[in-house]
C-alpha cells in the first residue's frame, strides 16, 4: 500500500521519506569518477572449494551462480549532487530521480517524518541499516575496504569531509573511525540520529560489485589494509613467532551453541587451549590475542572475523552444524595464509544448537596434533 502511495504520489514519498531504489548513479550532474577491480592473487585451495561445493547447499541457495574460487569486487567511485541521507533506513536519496541508491534489503519501511539537517562539507554515508549496522563482520569484511579504497582515491584531498555514521556506534567501529581521523586532518565525523534525514550537496559513494557475498574481503591486499589498520589504532606490532592456541567460545552468543562442549574444551584445555569469548573482550583485546595465535579452534559465527589479524603459517578449524556451511572465514583464512580445516557436527535443533559426535571430536585433536607437529 505505501509503495503504492509513493509511486503515484511522489510528494507524498518525499514528506514521508519512501522512496524506490535504483537511482542512476552516473545521470549528469552526478560523475562516475573511478573504476577498479580488487581480485585475489590466489584461489581458494581446491580440497577447501570441494567441501564447501558438496556441503554448501544453503550457501548455494543464496548465491546466483557457482561458489567462485577467487575473490572479484569492482569498486565504482561515484560524485553524486544534491542528496539527503535518511536516519531512519541509512539509505542515500538522489533528489532529482527521486531514488535512493540502493537498498540493504527490500525497501518495506513505514512511512516516517523525519527532521531536516543539512552539512556544508562534501559527505560520504556510512550509516548502514538501522538494526545491523554494529555487526562485527559485515562492518570489517563489507564495509571497511570499500571506504579506504574511497578515502585513498580521493588523495591528495585539499577540502573537508565528513563521514555520516551512526549515534550508537560499537567500540570496534570507534576505534576504526578514531584512527582514520588521526591520519586525515581534513576528515571529520558526524554521528546522525534516525530520525533526521540528512542534507547533502556533494556525497561521495563507493559502490562494491562482488562476485559473491562470501569472498569479502574480496583480496589479500584489501585484508592485510584493515589488519594493519587496527593493528595501528591500538599501536600493536605484528609477532613474530605466535604461540597461543585459542578456542573461541559461544556463551554469550544466543544461537549455535555446542551440546556437549564441554568435553571437547577439556581435550582442549588438555592440549594447552585457552578460551575467550571475543564478544566479553574489548576490541584491542581481541586483536592482539589473535594476532598471537598459532592455531584458532571455533564455531562459525562472527567472532572468527578476527582471523582478519591472524598470522601467515597458523591454522584455523572451523566447527559447523551440519545445517549451517558457509565459507565466509574460510575465505578470510585463505586471505591471511591460514591452514584450514572444516568439521561438520550434527544436525542442529532448537536455536541452532548442535552435538559433536566422537567422529567429529576425535578429527578436530587429529587437526590440532598434525599441525603441532609441523
Amino acid at each position: 500500500m505505501q509503495a503504492a502511495i509513493a509511486k503515484n504520489f511522489p510528494a507524498i514519498g518525499y514528506k514521508y521519506n519512501y522512496f524506490p531504489d535504483k537511482a542512476i548513479l552516473d545521470q549528469p550532474p552526478n560523475e562516475l569518477l573511478l573504476t577498479a577491480d580488487e581480485r585475489s592473487k590466489h584461489d581458494l585451495p581446491k580440497d577447501i572449494l570441494t567441501f564447501f561445493k558438496e556441503h554448501g547447499a544453503l550457501e548455494q541457495k543464496r548465491s546466483a551462480g557457482p561458489l567462485p574460487p577467487a575473490g572479484l569486487t569492482r569498486l565504482l567511485l561515484h560524485k553524486l549532487v544534491d542528496t539527503m541521507v535518511l536516519g531512519s533506513t541509512g539509505s542515500t536519496v538522489i533528489k532529482a530521480q527521486n531514488r535512493q541508491v540502493e537498498a540493504a534489503a527490500p525497501n518495506n519501511m513505514r512511512f516516517a517524518q523525519l527532521t531536516d539537517r543539512t552539512i556544508e562539507t562534501a559527505a560520504i554515508n556510512m550509516l548502514g541499516m538501522a538494526v545491523g549496522h554494529r555487526h562485527y563482520y559485515h562492518f570489517l569484511a563489507d564495509a571497511a575496504y570499500p571506504l579506504m579504497f574511497l578515502l585513498e582515491h580521493l588523495e591528495p584531498r585539499t577540502f573537508p569531509l565528513t563521514l555520516l555514521v551512526r549515534e550508537n556506534l560499537p567500540e570496534f567501529q570507534r576505534a576504526f573511525y578514531r584512527h582514520l581521523l588521526k591520519k586525515t586532518p581534513l576528515l571529520q565525523l558526524e554521528e546522525c540520529k534516525a530520525n533526521e534525514r540528512i542534507h547533502c550537496q556533494t556525497l561521495y559513494h563507493c559502490l562494491a560489485q562482488m562476485n559473491s557475498e562470501f569472498r569479502v574481503p574480496p583480496s589479500e591486499q584489501a585484508a592485510s589494509m584493515i589488519a594493519a589498520h587496527y593493528l595501528s589504532a591500538y599501536n600493536l606490532q605484528a609477532v613474530s613467532e605466535p604461540t597461543l592456541k585459542l578456542y573461541i567460545a559461544r556463551d554469550d552468543a544466543k544461537t549455535r551453541k555446542i551440546l556437549n562442549e564441554k568435553f571437547l574444551k577439556d581435550q582442549l584445555e588438555a592440549r594447552g587451549f585457552h578460551s575467550i569469548i571475543p564478544g566479553t573482550l574489548g576490541h584491542e583485546d581481541q586483536v592482539q590475542l589473535f594476532n598471537e595465535a598459532k592455531i584458532i579452534v571455533g564455531t562459525h559465527g562472527a567472532g572468527l572475523t578476527n582471523l582478519l589479524f591472524s598470522q601467515a603459517g597458523g591454522k584455523v578449524i572451523e566447527i559447523f552444524p551440519a545445517d549451517y556451511i558457509q565459507s565466509a572465514y574460510a575465505w578470510i583464512a585463505h586471505l591471511r595464509g591460514l591452514s584450514y580445516a572444516p568439521v561438520i557436527g550434527e544436525e542442529s535443533g532448537a536455536h541452532q544448537h548442535f552435538s559433536l559426535s566422537q567422529k567429529a571430536i576425535g578429527q578436530i585433536l587429529d587437526e590440532i596434533d598434525a599441525h603441532g607437529s609441523v
